[in-house]
This record gives structure tokens, C-alpha cells and sequence, in this order.
């Protein structure tokens, strides 16, 4: 296509590629933040958070990569997606995803089922402290995509 980065449909596909990775991103970092208040005492926050399962907001990762490739087609071309930077940012998004599916939404539906029986079981703090370890790996990821996404190593 090649419109260009200085053109009205790039800022809007740039403020949705952002918006994904922060609305998904933290609302995966969220669900870890309380998963972190079910032990050794457990939050009436955390009891309120899963106790109303509704979890979409996280489910936004699945489209920052969207995003990004329409960004980068529009912007710069095809030839962009062979730049460090941008193979960094889909692998990376590759391994977010894997932990989300993994460790994250597992452990997540686990516990709104737990905490709807019996918030302060001790078995709740196994699911709960992978999700938080999961949550953190995910808030790890996203510093660095970020990081990577800023400086564009390898061309810009």
C-alpha cells in the first residue's frame, strides 16, 4: 500500500494496536495483580474480581499483532516485516499468547470456580500463584515488546 506513516489511517491503526496491548496486556496483568491478593490473605477484591468471570478485556492480545501488520503494510511495506524489531515483536507475541494459554486463562476459570465454593480453601493458592507468576511473565513480555516497538532496532 504504502500510505505512509504520516498518514490518518496509520494513527488510527497506531492507537488501536496500542490500545490492544494495553487493554489485553493489563487485564492479564490485573488478573494476576488479584490472583496475588487470594494468598496468604485473601482480598475481598480478589473474591469480587473472580467471582464475576468476565474475562474479554484480556482476550485484546489476540489482535495487536493485527494491528501491527496492517501498520506495518500501510506504513513501510511489506519488505519491514524481515527487520529484527518486528520478527522480535511476533515472536515474543508468539510466546505471550502460549503463557496466556497455559498458565494465565487456565488457572484464571480455575479459580473463579474455587473462589465461588470457597474463596479461603487452601487449595486455591496453587492456581493462584501460577497465574500470578504467569501474569508477571506476561508484564515482562509486554515492557519488552514495548521496548523493542520504540527503539526498532535493525532499521526504522
Amino acid at each position: 500500500m504504502g500510505l505512509g506513516s504520516r498518514s490518518p489511517i496509520f494513527d488510527v491503526l497506531i492507537l488501536a494496536h496500542i490500545v490492544c496491548a494495553i487493554g489485553g496486556f493489563g487485564a492479564n496483568g490485573l488478573a494476576g495483580l488479584y490472583a496475588g491478593q487470594l494468598y496468604p490473605e485473601v482480598s475481598e477484591g480478589a473474591i469480587k474480581y473472580f467471582s464475576s468471570p468476565k474475562f474479554y478485556a484480556e482476550k485484546l492480545i489476540y489482535l495487536v499483532p493485527v494491528f501491527g501488520l496492517i501498520m506495518i503494510a500501510v506504513s513501510h511495506g511489506v519488505s519491514e516485516l524481515g527487520k529484527p524489531w518486528v520478527i522480535f515483536g511476533i515472536v515474543v507475541w508468539i510466546f505471550a499468547v502460549g503463557i496466556a494459554h497455559s498458565l494465565v486463562w487456565p488457572n484464571e476459570r480455575r479459580l473463579a470456580q474455587m473462589v465461588v465454593a470457597d474463596p479461603r480453601s487452601p487449595e486455591v493458592r496453587g492456581p493462584a500463584r501460577r497465574l500470578a507468576r504467569g501474569a508477571m511473565i506476561l508484564d515482562l513480555i509486554f515492557v519488552l515488546a514495548f521496548a523493542m516497538m520504540i527503539a526498532q532496532p535493525g532499521g526504522k
